[in-house]
């Protein structure tokens, strides 16, 4: 293999692979394409003639090699990283020699040369190719060293206290331990316990691939940050300092929050998502009504939202995720054949912390903030109720949905809040179709009317081959058991 002498002259010779159909690296390199499922990553270390090895160094001595696919969403020209970054096994036992700045995770991982591939559901792999080819490094006076620093840390508490068998990829914000074996029975031992603990990789989470992409690749305006100064990072964590910011304004008002973040509501009308722009400002933040258009929560596996109570501890709303594609979700798998999360919905369970802002309002009238609380999802509700759900929802659909018509109105066999899980699916647009529209999904199987002859033939098709995008709902009364101890 080849010596490089500078990060540099790396990069400048993977910049002349991009646009390269993949079936013609593949054919100069003797590679077959379909060997595995990690041989897109395989075909870019081909293109240096690195060999295929466990090695503890950087692939190319200067840097580490990763290919990593992006996909196109649904709304927009919007782009998101498709999956986390896995990068190298930990060791649990040669962990603990380390700290993190002398750690073997920062001399592999310091410096990437990330090559970056659209994934096409409909395209044979053999047409992708490597669009756009970056340098990433972890730049030591950064926000970004500071929290994946915390985050190793995290990770390296939970080993040193014989707790590797209670990982998971919720904890961290950037960084994550996410299971890495051969199989989804892979384990290994653990120091200070006779446990055995899952065999786990470092990675970078989804949304920070995600953020990565759209910073060096698609150029997108960078947003503003809770964290000013990293210097802040190093003796606390992100999550740690989130909290801090809010707690001054416990048991507060809406207006008195209003006031001392200088906002004058004196005879204006209260605007949509008013606690959401009170959020933002008690962050310390512009103004504005997005809890997502915010850098941490961008980068980080974060679901920041605000819950509404009534004086009687009463929250009507659940809460919506992101729509899905109807022949998309059919085609998922819960977990991959290492027993890695597969499915979109079970990732983002696994990697999110719900970041929950609650206010509540008083016999007065008045809305009071009642504070934070951060949660993640037990692992047992995702492969428990959560699963059942997603399986039922693969299901009908692949079977093909069976709808009513009934006073005007479309019912469906989906799984519904009444069944009294955890979530639930319904529509996630206001505006119904059953046409191929910006408001709708393609259905795998077409569904079927359960009474044809009340059908409005004018307003319906007889063959319903997309219906009214929809989204997985996390059910209001769950809601209700994670923050009541909030309530009064």
């Amino acid at each position: 293999m080849k010596k490089y002498t500078s990060k540099e002259e790396v990069h400048n010779l993977a910049k002349k692979i991009e646009g390269i159909p993949f079936k013609d690296l593949a054919k100069k390199y003797n590679f077959d394409l379909k060997n595995n499922k990690n041989s897109v990553g395989d075909l870019f270390e081909a293109y240096f003639e690195k060999p295929k090895d466990s090695a503890s160094e950087p692939d190319l001595g200067v840097v580490e090699l990763k290919a990593t696919p992006y996909k196109k969403l649904k709304r927009g020209d919007k782009y998101s990283a498709k999956e986390r970054l896995v990068l190298n096994i930990i060791n649990y036992d040669e962990l603990l020699k380390e700290d993190f700045e002398h750690s073997h995770f920062l001399h592999k991982n310091s410096v990437i040369e990330l090559a970056f591939y659209q994934y096409f559901k409909d395209k044979p792999k053999e047409d992708w190719n490597f669009s756009n080819v970056v340098l990433y490094e972890m730049k030591k006076d950064s926000n970004d060293f500071a929290i994946i620093k915390h985050d190793w840390e995290v990770i390296y508490d939970y080993v040193n206290k014989g707790n590797a068998d209670k990982l998971s990829e919720s904890l961290t914000d950037y960084l994550a331990a996410c299971t890495k074996g051969k199989n989804k029975n892979s384990t290994r031992k653990q120091p200070h316990s006779d446990k055995p603990a899952k065999q786990r990789a470092f990675s970078l989470k989804q949304k920070f691939m995600t953020h990565i992409l759209r910073d060096y690749v698609l150029g997108d305006k960078p947003t503003e940050a809770i964290i000013k100064d990293p210097i802040e990072l190093q003796s606390k964590g992100l999550r740690s300092i989130i909290k801090e910011k809010f707690e001054p304004y416990i048991d507060m008002t809406t207006e008195g929050i209003a006031k001392r973040v200088g906002i004058n509501t004196n005879g204006k009308q209260i605007p949509k998502g008013f606690n959401n722009i009170l959020v933002r400002r008690m962050l310390g933040l512009a103004s504005g009504n997005s809890l997502e258009n915010i850098d941490e929560i961008e980068k980080g596996s974060f679901i920041m939202k605000t819950i509404q109570f009534d004086k009687n501890g009463r929250n009507k709303e659940s809460m919506s995720f992101p729509k899905f594609d109807y022949k998309d979700l059919v085609s998922q798998i819960w977990v991959d054949d290492d027993g890695e999360p597969s499915a979109d919905l079970n990732v983002m369970f696994r990697e999110s912390t719900f970041i929950f802002l609650v206010f509540q309002y008083n016999e007065k009238g008045k809305d009071i903030f009642k504070g934070v609380k951060f949660y993640r999802i037990p692992l047992e509700e995702i492969n428990g109720p959560i699963k059942q759900v997603w399986e039922e929802t693969k299901q009908c659909l692949s079977k093909g949905l069976k709808l009513t018509y009934s006073k005007n109105r479309i019912y469906n066999n989906l799984p519904g809040k009444s069944e009294g899980k955890i979530i639930h699916v319904r529509p996630h647009s206001r505006q119904s179709s059953y046409i191929d529209n910006a408001f709708s999904s393609e259905l795998p199987t077409p569904a079927s009317w359960t009474n044809p002859n009340d059908l409005d033939t004018v307003k319906y098709p007889k063959t319903v081959k997309y219906m009214t995008s929809s989204c997985f709902w996390l059910n209001n009364d769950y809601i209700k058991k994670v923050v009541v101890d909030l309530l009064n």
